[in-house]
C-alpha cells in the first residue's frame, strides 16, 4: 500500500481520555491528518463507538479513567468490531499492564505519557494503515468465499441435472426445467452467498455438505417424471378441462381468476396432462405454507399461475447454495414438477412481483419440442449445461 495514495481521513480515530485538556490537545495536534471523535470515559466512548462503528478504524484510550480502565474499555470495543486497531495510552507506572495487554494480542501498541508527538503521529499512521490492510484482506476473503459459494451452488445444480437423468434415462429438457428453478430461486442465492462468506467454510465442510445433498436428492427426488407415457395434439384438451377437478378438490387453495383470453388447446389426453400440471400446482400450494392461494388465469400463452414466491425461494435455498440444510421433500417435488413439465415440452415465462412478494408463471406447451429432442438424454444434458446462458450467467460469472 503506497503511503502517497493513502487518505488517513477516510476512517475515524476515536480518542478517549477523562482530561478535557488532553482531549483538546490531541484534537489540535492530529486533527489535520485524521478525522477525530472524542469521549471523556469508557461509557461515553462506547456510545461514540456504537454511533460511528462502521467509520472508526483506530481507537486510542487512556488507561486510568473513572469507572473502568482503558484495557477494559478496549475489550468491549474488540467484541463489537474485532478488526479495529486498539492503542493504549498509559503512564509509566502502569507500564506492566500495558505490556501484558500487548503480549496477549488484544492491543496493537501502547504509548507512554507524556507523548513524543512525532512518534505518536507515526504510530497513528501505522495503525490506520493496518486497519486499511485488514479491510482489504477481509474483502478479498469475502470475494473468495462468494466465488466458492457460487461454484458450489452450480455444482449442486449440475448434480440435480445428472441425478435426474440417471434416475430415468428418458427424461428430456432437464436443463430447461432447472433453468426455471434457478429463475425462481435466484433472489435467494445472493443472500446465501453473503451468509457463506460470513461462515468461512472449509473445503472439508463444503465437501461433506455436498455429499449430504447428493444423498438427499438421490433418495427423495420424485420418481416417474416421464409419466404419462406420451401426450399428443391428436387428443386435444382445454385448460379448464385439465384443471377443473384439481381446483375443485383443493378446498380453496387453488382458485380461478377471470380469464384474460381464450388459451390454445393443450395436448392430451386430459387425464395425462392433469398429472403433468397438477403435480406442480399441488406442490406450489404446499410450498406456499398458507400465505395465499395459487391463482390460475387463462391467457393467450396457455395458463398463468400466481403464487407466493418468498416461502418457495426459502425452500429452494438449500439447492442453490452450500447450506448445511438438506432440500426438503416439498422442495424436491417442486423441482420435479418443473422437470416433468419441461420433459413434455412446456415453455416457461416468469413475471416476478417484488412489491407483493409473489410471482407469476406462464406456461404453454409445444409438443414439437419433444419431437425435436435428441434421442440421447445424456448428450442433451451436456448440451444444456454447456449452452445454457442463463445458468452460467447466474452461477459462474
Amino acid at each position: 500500500m503506497s503511503q502517497q495514495t493513502l487518505d488517513y481521513r477516510q476512517h475515524l480515530v476515536l480518542f478517549v481520555d477523562d482530561e478535557a485538556k488532553t482531549r483538546k490537545y490531541f484534537a489540535k495536534l492530529f486533527g489535520k491528518v485524521f478525522r477525530i471523535v472524542l469521549a471523556e470515559d469508557g461509557v461515553a466512548g462506547l456510545e461514540r463507538f456504537r454511533e460511528y462503528q462502521d467509520e472508526i478504524g483506530v481507537v486510542i484510550t487512556d488507561q486510568r479513567m473513572p469507572n473502568e480502565s482503558g484495557t477494559q474499555f478496549l475489550e468491549k470495543v474488540a467484541l463489537l468490531k474485532p478488526n479495529v486497531v486498539r492503542i493504549l495510552s498509559t503512564a509509566f507506572a502502569d507500564i506492566d499492564a500495558a505490556v501484558d495487554s500487548v503480549n496477549k494480542g488484544g492491543i496493537y501498541r501502547y504509548i507512554t505519557k507524556p507523548w513524543e508527538v512525532p512518534e505518536l503521529e507515526v504510530t497513528l499512521r501505522r495503525a490506520m494503515e493496518l486497519y486499511m490492510v485488514r479491510l482489504e484482506r477481509e474483502e478479498l476473503i469475502r470475494q473468495k468465499m462468494m466465488s466458492v459459494e457460487i461454484l458450489a451452488a452450480s455444482d449442486r445444480i449440475m448434480s440435480l441435472a445428472a441425478l435426474s437423468v440417471f434416475r430415468d434415462g428418458r427424461l428430456r429438457h432437464v436443463g430447461e426445467g432447472l433453468k426455471a428453478v434457478v429463475r425462481l430461486a435466484e433472489d435467494q442465492r445472493d443472500r446465501a452467498a453473503e451468509s457463506v462468506a460470513a461462515e468461512g467454510l472449509s473445503w472439508r465442510e463444503l465437501y461433506r455438505r455436498h455429499l449430504s445433498f447428493l444423498g438427499s436428492v438421490a433418495s427423495s427426488l420424485p420418481e416417474n417424471l416421464t409419466e404419462p407415457a406420451a401426450l399428443s395434439f391428436d387428443k386435444r384438451c382445454s385448460v379448464r378441462e385439465v384443471l377443473e377437478a384439481t381446483v375443485e378438490v383443493s378446498e380453496g387453495r387453488i382458485v380461478w381468476a377471470a380469464p384474460r383470453a381464450t388459451p390454445p388447446d393443450w395436448p392430451g389426453p386430459a387425464e395425462g396432462m392433469r398429472i403433468v400440471v397438477g403435480g406442480l400446482l399441488n406442490s406450489l400450494v404446499e410450498a406456499g405454507g398458507g400465505e395465499g392461494p395459487v391463482r390460475l388465469e387463462e391467457c393467450l400463452s396457455g395458463l398463468e399461475i400466481a403464487f407466493p414466491a418468498r416461502p418457495l425461494r426459502k425452500l429452494l435455498q438449500p439447492a442453490m447454495s452450500t447450506s448445511a440444510e438438506e432440500p426438503s421433500r416439498i422442495a424436491l417435488e417442486v423441482i420435479g414438477g418443473f422437470l416433468r413439465l419441461a420433459h413434455f415440452g412446456c415453455i416457461f415465462d416468469f413475471l416476478p412481483e417484488p412489491q407483493s412478494g409473489g410471482c407469476r408463471l406462464r406456461i404453454g406447451f409445444d409438443v414439437s419440442r419433444v419431437e425435436r429432442a435428441p434421442s440421447d438424454p445424456y448428450e442433451e444434458l451436456a448440451a444444456d449445461l454447456v449452452g445454457n446462458e442463463l445458468f452460467w450467467s447466474r452461477f459462474v460469472d
